[in-house]
Formats: structure tokens, sequence, C-alpha cells
């Protein structure tokens, strides 16, 4: 039987079979948007403050928050790997991440990214441009071209962050509960999801 958790340490190598093999490997027909998983939460909610579509494929062993319904291939790291799919013009709203690093790398198309307290800064991806942001700062990425533009993200921290570490202003919060209900905010938060992202720049004023 072929372990995930196997570790190098002076141990042989080991040789797994195709058929142990292929719970490594996801393939692109296999993966469901992330929006139509979650109970409750109807897809046009998640558009309103995520990515249109967001394919999940890679997430920690063990871990929850918006990545415990079909996680893709489990790793053993603090790693998820997603690809989003985005029309023109779309993107998600301004966020934060607050213990972990996200790295955006254009794979097709061209990406505004904005980061700051209100998106004051920015830069523009090309394909095949990366850009990774830091903990706690405030983006949002947004496709320039007038087609689909595909983005692949990375987070990365510890295992029980990763899925859980997304950070909302109040207002987007307070827009999604009048426009979907409360319960349907309530049910984001319940993956982990927040809507209290402290501004510092609030706190200077």
């Amino acid at each position: 039987m072929f372990d995930i958790n196997h570790q190098g340490d002076d141990m042989p190598t080991i040789t797994p079979k195709p058929e142990e093999m292929e719970s490594r490997i996801m393939r692109f027909r296999n993966l469901v948007p992330k929006k139509t998983r979650y109970e409750g939460i109807p897809p046009e909610a998640f558009e309103a403050i995520a990515a249109n579509t967001i394919y999940q494929y890679l997430a920690p062993e063990g871990d929850g928050g918006a990545y415990r319904n079909h996680p893709g291939v489990r790793s053993l790291d603090g790693l998820t790997i997603n690809l989003c799919r985005c029309p023109p013009g779309d993107g998600p709203a301004l966020h934060a991440h607050d213990r972990t690093i996200e790295t955006f790398m254009c794979m097709k198309g061209e990406f505004e990214i904005r980061w700051g307290d209100q998106g004051e800064h920015s830069t523009i991806l090309e394909e095949l441009d990366l850009i990774s942001l830091p903990m706690k700062v405030m983006r949002k990425f947004r496709n320039t071209r007038t087609e689909d533009s595909l983005l692949l993200v990375l987070i990365q921290g510890a295992n029980k962050d990763v899925g859980a570490d997304v950070q909302y202003a109040s207002e987007t919060g307070d827009r999604l509960a009048e426009r979907f209900g409360q319960d349907v905010r309530e049910r984001i938060e319940n993956m982990g999801w927040r809507f209290d992202a402290e501004l510092g720049s609030l706190a200077k004023s």
C-alpha cells in the first residue's frame, strides 16, 4: 500500500503501483467548481465575492474550511493549488489573508492585481508573470482581457489555515447579506471566510 506520509530520512525509495498513484492525480475533466459544492450557498453568492470559477487541484491532508468538500489531491504541507477561470472584468472582492501567503501566476490572458486597504496600488500580470502577496495585505484581481483568463493561485501556511484564512471588509458582508440573505452570509462564515478585516489605514486616521 502506498503511504502518502512516507518520509525520506535515509529510508529506501518506494515505487507506487499505477492504481495507487490515482489518488495523487487530478484530472481537469473531474474537477467541480468550488461555487457548486456548498449546500445553502447559491453559486451567485460565491461569485459576488470570489472569482467566477475556482477549481481546486490540491489541499493539505486534514484541511477544513472552504476546502473540505471535494478537496482534490491531498498533500502533506500547508499548500493549496487552485485555478481561477475569470470572464472579462471578473475577479474577487477586496480581501486579505491573515496567516497565509497567496501567490498569483497568470496562465492565460492578463490580470490587474490591486492591493492596499482601498486597492489603491496596482500592477498588470501578463502570461506567465507571478506576484506573491504578503500576509495581512488587502488584495484583489480582475481579468482585463475580452476573453476568459486563467490565474493559478497558491496559498501557503499552516495546514489549519490555508482553507479558512480569507477576510473581507465588513461592508462586503453587509452587501452580501442584503442581496442573498443573512443566512447565506452565515453559511459562508461557517466555511471560515470572515467579514471583519481590520484595515490599518483606518487605525492610522
